[in-house]
């Protein structure tokens, strides 16, 4: 593998960090179904407390 040229490697180092973002909105897209899952299917669906 050659080196990296020094503009190559400005690019890089400038660029945002898209994996980083995309994993994080996964996981929050996750996180928000799984509370919704719970909230609506488990604890509404048991009705008021008496």
């Amino acid at each position: 593998m050659k080196p990296l040229s020094e503009q190559e490697r400005r690019r890089i180092l400038e660029s945002p960090p898209r994996g980083t973002w995309a994993l994080l909105l996964l996981f929050a897209a996750l996180l928000t179904t799984g509370w919704a899952i719970l909230y609506f299917g488990v604890f509404l669906a048991h009705g008021p407390v008496s």
